[in-house]
């Protein structure tokens, strides 16, 4: 199973980076990096995967393909922005972290305006 790959390579990455901490900072964050993005190629099979089915439930359910296109985007922004945000926690740069962290959420909001303004319609419609 991919799981007990992605366990043994991010245990032996964590393993080698503490151990290069001491000798090598910059290697032992190097390391780090090199594991993250091992692991994400490994799951991102797996993540095309699961869009697929989030794309088909989003066609079983008609009319609502637009809504599913966003939150397979959301998602994606999500993702990124939280491995960008390890790597920046794990070179305890936390300062930027917070900073692609706030980036991620902004953008977030305004991929999702376009929902918002259908509920408050559907709101205001319903008011007397």
């Amino acid at each position: 199973m991919v799981i007990f790959q992605i366990v043994i390579i991010g245990v032996l990455a964590v393993v080698l980076a503490l151990f290069m901490k001491n000798y090598n900072p910059a290697i032992s964050l190097l390391i780090s990096l090199a594991a993250g993005v091992l692991i994400f190629l490994m799951v991102l099979p797996l993540m095309a995967e699961a869009l697929g089915f989030v794309r088909h439930l989003g066609d079983m359910a008609e009319g609502f393909g637009a809504y599913t296109a966003l939150a397979i985007r959301v998602i994606g922004v999500a993702y990124i922005v939280e491995f960008g945000t390890s790597v920046c926690n794990d070179a305890n740069e936390t300062a930027i972290a917070a900073k692609i962290d706030l980036a991620g959420r902004v953008i977030i909001l305004i991929m999702a305006m376009p929902v918002i303004v259908d509920i408050v319609r559907i709101v205001t419609g319903l008011l007397p």
